[in-house]
């Protein structure tokens, strides 16, 4: 396996956060290191929905662009099932993110299903984990691929850039 760096440069379509990683000193060394890490990863679209401005400006300033990242990186070893225990985490930029799972504004079906024993268990069981993982978000933005296991950390992948508080784009 490869650490989360790696698995993230691997991947090939978290590009813009890949190479924000690589410009920013210290960073891919520490991602490198023991860990364990879990990181937050962006896609490229997540980053297209910012302005052009504003991408532009964000890779300009090293100090803006070091925080925004550091703001994706958590200390620890956090799987879809530990986040939705949690309502914050804290970064390794200093502030917390807030988890939720907004599987409470989900509508629920109500077709009725006709099975005996744990055959309804396991469906209905199987179904309401992955409904509630697939609802988890980190400020906001939704985790679209959770659990990117690597060797000193878990990854997942979400659709929104998060910017920290008080930063200015």
């Amino acid at each position: 396996m490869a650490n989360v760096f790696e698995t993230a440069r691997a991947e090939r379509a978290y590009n813009k956060y890949v190479q924000g990683l690589e410009s920013v000193a210290g960073l891919v060394e520490t991602l490198n290191g023991p860990g364990p890490f879990t990181i937050f990863v962006p896609t490229d679209a997540a980053f297209d929905k910012l302005s052009g401005d504003q991408q532009a400006d964000l890779f300009a300033d090293p100090g803006k662009l070091a925080k925004m990242l550091k703001y994706h990186i958590v200390p620890g070893y956090y799987t879809a099932d530990d986040l939705l225990d949690r309502l914050f985490l804290k970064t390794l930029e200093g502030q917390r993110l807030r988890v939720w799972s907004d599987i409470s504004e989900a509508p629920l079906g109500e077709e009725e299903i006709e099975t005996s024993g744990d055959a309804l268990s396991y469906i209905s069981s199987d179904t309401v984990t992955t409904s509630v993982r697939e609802s988890i978000t980190i400020n906001g933005g939704h985790v679209l691929q959770a659990n990117v296991i690597a060797d000193n950390g878990m990854m997942h992948v979400i659709d929104k850039v998060l910017i920290p508080p008080f930063t200015m784009l």
